[in-house]
This record gives structure tokens, sequence and C-alpha cells, in this order.
């Protein structure tokens, strides 16, 4: 299972991809931005870099949010099962809604607990193997 995480922060993408790979998640890849994720997953045009099981998306970065990139992701008929788990330090209920609304499967918030990403990210993965099969 490919998990691709999405900050624009450098140190925040080695702290999920330490965490995950404490936990057994070895098939990692990054974006620095919204455009580089949607660019790896095939939209706008070329073909998907690596085939990606699961999104770990910042909300805030420069240029496009989160939230957009969750819009664009779920009009792709063929994304339209893939998770997309929001990590942001944006905790406000609006934000939530936020999220939710633009086609996240799920929210974490920042400061990560470790425990909550690796228990988020096996859900995650579990509900991706149920749809494809």
């Amino acid at each position: 299972m490919r998990i691709l995480i999405v900050d624009d922060v450098e140190e925040q993408r080695e702290l999920l991809a330490v965490t995950l790979k404490e936990a057994g998640y070895r098939s990692l890849v990054f974006a620095d931005s919204a455009q580089e994720a949607l660019r790896q997953l095939g939209i706008g045009g070329g073909t998907p870099e690596n085939r990606i099981d699961i999104v770990l998306m910042d909300l805030l970065m420069p240029d496009m949010d989160g939230l957009e990139a969750c819009r664009r992701i779920r009009e792709e008929e063929q994304l339209q099962h893939l998770p997309v788990i929001v990590v942001t330090g944006k905790t406000e209920a609006s934000d939530l809604t936020a999220a939710y609304t633009a086609g996240a499967t799920d929210y974490i918030r920042k400061p990560v607990i470790p425990a909550e990403l690796v228990a988020r990210v096996s859900m995650a993965m579990s509900l991706k193997e149920e749809f494809d099969s």
C-alpha cells in the first residue's frame, strides 16, 4: 500500500513519515504542494507516477489549499474511493465541516498523535481494500 504525504513543510512530511515507518508502512511518497499531489495522482493530464492508496493532505498550503485539492480528487471517477485524510492545525468546527464537504475521508488535528495517525490510516486502508475487491 502506497501513501502520499502532502504538506508544504518538510518537517511535517518527515514527522508523518517517521510515524508511519515505525508502524510498518514502507511505501511512502511525498508532495510539497497540492499541485504536485494532483500531478502524482494523474489529475490534469498525464498518467500517475505511482499507484496511490491513501493521501494525507495538509489544508494550509500556498497556491492551492488542501480543500481545493480534495475537490479536484473527488471530481475524478477513478479516485472516488481514494481515502484522503486531512492533517491540519485548523481545529474549528467549520474547518472540519469544510474538509468533509470537500471530500475528505477523515480529519486529524496537528500536532498529530502517533497512535491516532496509525489507527486512522489503518482504518482507511481497510476501507480502501474493501472498495478495491
